[in-house]
């Protein structure tokens, strides 16, 4: 009969197996047969990028026939306008066309035959002058009619920095098309948010940790990633997939700039072991940038000068201040401060990749989009990481030890319960500061005749009664007692919230349990009193009240009769 039902389960298994197997050939044939069905894809013709053939123009002078874009206009162009035009193909590459123009620092309109059917000039912004830094895209729909025709686009630039007097080629195609193409740059989006995850879980979890250094290193690296996070995230024109207006980002990645140097700083105070007055002049320099943010922010609101004028000086401070903090504790760490080598690992490798990034560009290799540098940014992350979980590890090991000697200091070594030390403390502590509870019951228990008992049967047997007894009055007390060893044979009780009438009747329960160890029975006498915390009787009155009542208690035990109280 065994044999049968075990026959039983091993077809069962098999049949499972062929079932799975046929599932998955299933699936195959029916992604095979649908593999040759056509569907309209969702590119529309593709995207038409319009590099040649334009006409740059300024103030009605003309400047340049048959440009190519990109250009840079090699001059002061703040306060300026310009205007590019050229034909349109006589064929769209589909209908219901949108044009798509990056700007920076400029106003924008598009004009067709000299109508005007697209303008945006940001002056109703919060701040005043368009906030148009970095790359502001634009799109604009084209008109059917537009094919063939002459189009204008003229710009209005806002600053002489470095991010105004760049053009753009436009790109013609549905805006589906013009969003797909945006997505050569998603590897970009994906570590962007990959690393503003990482911070708010890591930022987040920190709270959760007791305060000190182990919470702070954390926390800090958890903004740290957002700020790389928000960076990287706003780089590249794919950030539109998520964020409809492009101003938006842009306020995130020069946040990101200026608040990166302090939570770096703050990062390497709280997770390594550095002399104060060795960060101290970065720790200044990072105060610094985040007071620069503060006042940009104030200075752009009112019209004297813009974000933007700031962020080359901005960014080249920043790269100045990595590379002389990895000076310093690279000394430090030759020193003897081998602690530092993962931060100086994790920045080894930022700096490398930016370098790599560098040396692709002045070898004209461009990649379709900054991967390099966000697995350099991914490997530091990941390194920092490291290093702050074996940092709280660490120190939840110190945590751990400290409450052991803690716990050692006052409990009992013998009966496990606390020592005289602890309730040493927690007499002083009700004193100095009161008790949480407006009442406490005090109960005094003592062993009778302990020294005759380990005189005749030995210390080992007066060590297994002591255990005894503590044993027994932990369970007869209610929970939230607590249980001191004030002396040799002498224990006392602090019981929360309770009335005269229940510690008489403990004390009788106490009175009335055999207590019994090998072949001998042994007593215990037990005096008890109330702390009343509005009462004027101090607490060091009611303990003495509580030891008379039991040494009362012990002289009628040893008459050989007990009374109640």
């Amino acid at each position: 009969m065994k044999s049968m039902h075990h026959s039983d389960r091993r077809l069962g298994t098999h049949l499972q197996l062929v079932l799975l197997i046929l599932v998955g050939v299933v699936l195959l044939l029916s992604m095979y047969v649908d593999s040759f069905l056509e569907v309209e894809p969702l590119r529309d013709g593709g995207a038409l990028l319009l590099e040649t053939g334009w006409e740059i123009s300024t103030e009605g002078k003309l400047l340049e026939k048959d440009l190519t874009l990109p250009f840079k206009i090699d001059d002061e162009v703040g306060g300026k306008t310009y205007q590019i035009t050229r034909r349109l193909p006589e064929h769209l590459p589909n209908s219901n066309a949108s044009l798509s123009i990056d700007t920076s620092m400029a106003s924008l309109e598009v004009l067709i035959d000299g109508q005007s059917i697209y303008s945006y000039s940001g002056e109703m912004t919060l701040w005043k002058n368009p906030v148009l830094g970095g790359s502001f895209t634009h799109f604009v729909r084209l008109p059917d009619w537009a094919a063939g025709q002459k189009i204008s686009m003229v710009m209005r630039f806002t600053s002489n920095n470095s991010f105004a007097g760049g053009i753009q080629p436009p790109q013609i195609g549905t805006k589906s098309d013009q969003i797909l193409d945006q997505l050569r740059e998603l590897p970009s989006i994906i570590f962007g948010i990959i690393f503003l995850f990482t911070g708010i879980v890591c930022s987040l979890t920190s709270l959760g940790l007791r305060k000190g250094k182990e919470r702070e290193s954390l926390w800090y690296f958890g903004w740290l990633e957002i700020a790389l996070g928000s960076w990287v995230f706003t780089q590249n024109c794919a950030k539109l997939i998520f964020i409809r207006n492009p101003i938006l980002p842009l306020n995130l990645s020069i946040f990101a700039l200026f608040v990166l140097p302090y939570f770096l700083i703050q990062y390497i105070r709280s997770s390594y072991m550095i002399i104060d007055r060795k960060l101290k002049p970065f720790i200044f320099v990072s105060e610094l940038f985040l007071i620069a943010y503060i006042i940009g922010g104030f200075a752009q609101y009112l019209g004297f000068f813009m974000y933007t004028d700031m962020l080359l000086l901005a960014g080249l401070s920043l790269v100045l201040l990595i590379i002389c903090l990895f000076c310093v504790l690279l000394i430090d760490y030759i020193r003897g401060n081998r602690e530092l080598l993962s931060f100086l690992l994790a920045i080894g490798v930022l700096l490398f990749t930016v370098l790599a990034e560098e040396s692709l560009l002045l070898m004209s290799i461009t990649l379709e989009n900054a991967v390099i540098l966000h697995v350099g940014m991914s490997l530091c992350g990941a390194i920092l990481l490291s290093h702050s979980a074996r940092f709280i590890s660490k120190g939840n090991r110190s945590q751990m030890h400290e409450q052991m000697l803690l716990k050692l200091a006052f409990t009992d070594s013998l009966t496990g319960v606390d020592n005289r030390t602890a309730y040493t403390n927690r007499v002083e502590d009700v004193i100095s500061r009161g008790s949480r509870s407006r009442v406490i019951g005090v109960l005094l228990i003592d062993v009778n005749d302990l020294k005759p008992i380990n005189d005749k049967f030995g210390h080992a047997t007066g060590d297994q009664l002591l255990k005894d007894v503590a044993i027994r009055i932990t369970e007869l007390l209610p929970d939230g007692t607590e249980i001191y060893r004030i002396g040799g044979d002498e224990f006392v009780s602090f019981i929360p919230n309770i009335t005269k009438e229940q510690l008489a009747l403990m004390c009788e329960a106490i009175h009335s349990q055999i207590f019994k160890i090998k072949d001998f029975q042994y007593t215990v006498a037990c005096g008890y009193s109330l702390y009343l915390k509005e009462k004027t009787k101090s607490f060091t009155d009611v303990i003495a009240e509580a030891d008379s009542v039991m040494y009362a208690c012990k002289e009628v035990m040893k008459k050989g009769t007990l009374e109640s109280d």
